[in-house]
């Protein structure tokens, strides 16, 4: 799993949630997660919607746009909730859309599932 994301608090985080269960890598912006990609195709992205120079909604589009990359799950986890949010990259089709706000566990069980549904 890559987690794409421009805070170091979130990436420590999300990695602190998730290393029990998954091998958790950490980049901090959109050119390191392309390079990570290329190297390692990871089987999950958490991404992040608001970063600097090039925003999640667009590194969703530049994968989405190479066929070597377009199947690769994306799942947003981001402070952006609203509704305009949510619908300028439903079109991109990302596997789902969570809340930092949320509670951790919470975020935990949320991709729990969709690993648990992807082996069904």
């Amino acid at each position: 799993m890559l987690v794409v994301d421009d805070s170091i608090t979130v990436r420590q985080g999300i990695k602190n949630l998730l290393h029990n269960n998954y091998d958790v890598s950490l980049v901090q912006s959109v050119l390191s997660a392309i390079v990570s990609i290329t190297l390692d195709k990871p089987d999950l992205i958490l991404l992040d919607y608001e970063m600097p120079v090039c925003n999640g909604q667009q590194m969703l589009a530049m994968l989405r746009s190479e066929e070597e990359f377009a199947d690769i799950p994306v799942i947003f986890l981001t402070t952006r909730t609203d509704q305009e949010s949510v619908r300028r990259v439903v079109s991109l089709k990302p596997e789902g859309y969570l809340s930092k706000y949320l509670k951790p566990e919470d975020i935990k069980q949320k991709i729990d599932n969709y690993f648990e549904n992807k082996r069904a």
